[in-house]
This record gives C-alpha cells, structure tokens and sequence, in this order.
C-alpha cells in the first residue's frame, strides 16, 4: 500500500491523504512515527528555523485512530501529564489544557475521568493532546470519528488555524467532503 510512495509536508500546509480503509494510510503515519519500520527508503524531517535534522519526536502532535489516553485520570491532569512530557513546563501545561478544554466546549469537566465522556467529547480530548504542546508537525489520524457536524466545523476551524499559525498538518481521513474543504 505504501510502496514508492513519496510526499512532502510544508509549514503552513494541509496535507491529505484520502481514500477507503484498508488503502495503508495508518500503515504510512505509523511508519512515519516510527511505530513500524520501513522495508527500504527513508524518513526525513526538516523543521522550520533549523538548519539540519532534528529528533522528531518533540515537534510532533499525533491523534491517533484509535483511542490512546487513560481512561481513569482526571482529563486536566493528563493533559498537563502528556504536555510536560513533551516538553512543557507544569504550569504552562495545565494553563495551557484548561484553555482547550474550555475552547472545545468542556469548560467545569477538567476532574472527569476520560470514560466519563461520550466518544465525540473523548474524541476533543485526544485532538488536544496532539496539539497542546505547539507541534511543528500535526498528524491527524482520522480526527473526524465519532464527531457530530457541529463539531466537525469546530475541529475543521481549529486545523486551519494551526495551518494559519504554521503548523505542518498531515490530514488522514476518508470523508471526502471535510478534505477536500481543508487540504491544499
């Protein structure tokens, strides 16, 4: 599925991929992300204002398909974990998730427990664990699932935002219809 396959992803840009489960597009951002190693060629990274290849894995912000967070911890405090884990300080992490959650509509649920949440509201939490920590890089796996319309929209303004801010943000998903609204 991902046989030759060669892209680039440029600051400020809305990359897409399209097409029917099963096509390899986790396969390819998994590979991307390291989760799989690749049969032959390679990877690169070229961050912005940086004049050689750096480690990626602090400039990345992955929403993953599936479901990923602790589902028995209070939300603000695991947004405030995974931030300090790339790299935030603790203060600016939690000032910094309790300002998403609000923004997504969760504003009094920061002492919830994830399982708590339905899958849209679960859904917001994961976006915003990708995002939180300013990534150069978005890869959004499938970002749209289990979103009603109204807050498709919201996730659709928050992506062009990133994109307007300079973020690089790789799109994956199969509803033709949001894609072709957001990619370039």
């Amino acid at each position: 599925a991902v046989d030759r396959l060669s892209f680039e992803v440029k600051p400020g840009e809305i990359f897409a991929l399209l097409g029917p489960n099963g096509a390899g597009k986790t396969t390819m951002i998994r590979t991307i992300l390291g989760i799989i190693r690749p049969d032959s060629g390679d990877i690169q990274f070229h961050w912005p204002n940086s004049d050689r290849t750096v480690d990626f894995r602090g400039q990345i912000g992955y929403l993953p398909e599936e479901r990923g967070l602790y589902k028995e911890i209070p939300i603000l405090r695991t947004l405030t974990y995974l931030g300090t884990l790339r790299g935030m300080r603790r203060r600016s992490a939690a000032a910094a998730a309790q300002r998403w959650i609000e923004r997504f509509g969760l504003a009094g649920r920061g002492t919830d427990k994830l399982e708590t949440l339905s899958k849209g509201n679960q859904q917001k939490i994961q976006f915003i664990a990708a995002i939180l920590h300013q990534p150069s890089l978005v890869i959004l796996d499938e970002p749209f699932s289990g979103l009603d319309p109204i807050n498709q929209e919201l996730f659709s303004t928050i992506i062009r935002e990133l994109r307007r801010d300079g973020t690089a943000i790789l799109l994956s998903a199969h509803q033709m219809q949001l894609v072709e609204r957001l990619a370039d």
